[in-house]
């Protein structure tokens, strides 16, 4: 009997049965472990018990990882979950795409979550397209679990049949230590070049890939953020989204830059300590359009290069890091040993860096602290041609 052969009863029953005998041994697998598993599922093969083993571990995993608990019952391999969006990015993605009533073309089905969240959105249909067979077939297992029907056509989605009228969505896996590099953080696969040309026929399109990637071309980009991480960048086609644009998802806030064109103010080094705050924005705001929003909500800055801003007063704290300003002056090693006594910080002291030559483990060694309950944060920095250092309390 073949894995594929099994329905979502079925296949739930096995992995539960492999779950359970691994539970007993603490997810150890030994030779006996699999030794038992094979005896317990006879009727598949060596190959098949292995890609079993890994499902259940690796779901196990994603159980006990809070932005996929509302989605269970579903069901990983340790590719799916490691390449996968999380639930509330893959709504968002497809709010944005406004796939009611339309076909949805996607180029790689990976765990299934934007085909979910494209029925759950009321898309007319979704045609998947996925290499593998077996996240192909769990994709199908998932889907039905939720009461949705989604067969991936197994073939490569740079085959997709992408029409006018469609709305297309790809998520490409990336593969690190590739020839074909092309000056990207990894080979995608299909490549950005295929994908970007289905994109751009489709009625509305949108491409995931790296958030640190800077893709040439008259692009539209969108981040995406959660906590303090930029988590995706996506590319947009024929949608709404201005680019440089960044949503932080779990904040549900957006900011929308007004004109990409527009920098902020820029001031010289001896006037930072005449600010209150020093900004450390989101991730997602880094990557996006940050002079846009500096140059909007009034923050200057000391260094173009150098993301960190300056504020008389607080801005939103869930787009920026608040640092109370004490003392700044260019960066001495004496000098900031004699600071640190007159401010008597002991070792919990932060030490943070943007465009300083050392790291903060190097210059952290050159120091004593004292041994008092205070602690503060040294942020070296640059300023145009002088390295900075800048003493603060983290508001």
């Amino acid at each position: 009997m073949n894995i594929l052969s099994f329905d979502a009863t079925q296949f739930s029953s096995l992995v539960q049965n492999i779950t359970t005998i691994l539970e007993k041994t603490g997810f150890s697998i030994t030779p006996t472990v699999i030794e038992t598993l094979r005896h317990s599922c006879s009727e598949l093969d060596r190959e098949e018990v292995s890609i079993l083993i890994d499902i259940a571990i690796h779901t196990r995993k994603a159980l006990y990882q809070d932005q996929y608990k509302k989605i269970f019952p579903w069901y990983f391999t340790e590719q799916t979950l490691m390449q996968c969006s999380e639930p509330s990015f893959a709504q968002h993605v497809m709010t944005i795409l406004d796939v009611k009533g339309a076909r949805v073309v996607e180029s790689c089905t990976g765990a299934g979550m934007h085909a979910l969240s494209a029925l759950k959105e009321g898309a007319s249909e979704v045609i998947s397209h996925e290499t593998n067979h077996i996240i192909g077939y769990l994709a199908t297992i998932n889907a039905s679990l939720h009461g949705y029907l989604l067969k991936p056509m197994i073939m490569d989605g740079a085959l997709a049949n992408v029409g006018s009228e469609d709305i297309f969505w790809a998520d490409p896996s990336r593969r690190k230590g590739m020839q074909h590099r092309r000056g990207l953080s990894g080979y995608y696969s299909p490549e950005l070049e295929v994908l970007i040309a289905k994109a751009k026929v489709s009625k509305r399109g949108g491409i995931k890939i790296a958030p640190g990637e800077r893709i040439e071309g008259n692009l539209t980009r969108e981040f995406l953020g959660i906590g303090r991480e930029c988590r995706e960048q996506i590319l947009w086609f024929h949608t709404s989204i201005v680019d440089g644009q960044v949503t932080l998802i779990d904040k549900q806030k957006t900011f929308i830059p007004q004109d990409n064109e527009l920098i902020p103010e820029l001031i010289g080094h001896e006037s930072i300590a005449r600010y209150n705050y020093i900004l450390e924005p989101h991730p997602a705001l880094i990557r996006g359009s940050l002079s846009a929003n500096y140059n909007e909500f009034g923050i200057v800055v000391f260094d173009r290069n150098i993301a960190y801003g300056l504020s008389q007063e607080m801005k939103d704290i869930d787009w920026y890091v608040h640092f109370n300003i004490l003392h700044c002056e260019r960066f001495s090693r004496k000098r900031l040993q004699e600071l640190l006594v007159d401010l008597d910080w002991n070792a919990k002291t932060e030490i943070k860096k943007r465009g300083f030559p050392m790291e903060p483990d190097e210059v952290r060694k050159q120091l004593q602290f004292s041994e008092s309950d205070q602690a503060g944060v040294i942020i070296l920095t640059r300023c145009n041609d002088d390295h900075m250092m800048i003493l603060c309390k983290r508001v």
